[in-house]
């Protein structure tokens, strides 16, 4: 069998390219070009960086609620130990959350020499979204304290003097 002798020339400044790069791609020489002019455009891509970062952020607790519900759905209505622990820390943990809603988006916020309010802030929308999705994480572990019957709805919970509500009929 024959051997080829390559021979490789790494003087050259710069090889022939025969392959195109992909639309979208910016060579690393673009990029560290960019970097170094510090123009406008860098401090507005930042900002947009924040806010899309915040978004992302804000919208997590939603991409988590698929997998609770089926997580509650798989612990059945039957008051046992791994319900109830499961349903407490549906109940706690966007508590907890809410509670560190400051120190979540404090990295996004952006140090401003005017004071400006909340409404005028960009991450307004995303702390709102933040705490509906947060709510509506407490209000599934509510759903789910009524399905087993550890919330008092009834007249009989909080009366003394009334007697439970016997039901018509049982299925076994």
């Amino acid at each position: 069998m024959a051997t080829h002798n390559w021979k490789f020339d790494f003087a050259t400044s710069e090889p022939k390219r025969t392959v195109v790069d992909p639309p979208g791609f910016s060579g690393l020489k673009d990029v560290a070009s960019k970097n170094q002019n510090g123009n406008r455009g860098t401090v507005v891509d930042n900002e947009l960086l924040k806010v899309k970062k915040a978004w992302d952020v804000a919208l997590a607790p939603g991409k988590q609620l698929p997998m609770q519900a089926f997580m509650l759905w798989m612990s059945g209505n039957s008051v046992q130990i791994f319900s109830v622990a499961i349903t407490a820390m549906l109940m706690f943990s966007p508590i907890k959350a809410l509670m560190s809603m400051s120190q979540v988006f404090e990295r996004y916020e952006t140090p401003s020499p005017v004071k400006v309010s909340f409404m005028e802030s960009k991450l307004a929308l995303p702390k709102v979204t933040f705490i509906a999705l947060q709510l509506l994480t407490i209000l599934f572990g509510m759903y789910k304290l009524d399905a087993m019957g550890l919330l008092p709805t009834s007249h009989s919970d909080w009366l003394a003097f009334m007697d439970p509500k016997m039901p018509l009929e049982y299925a076994a």
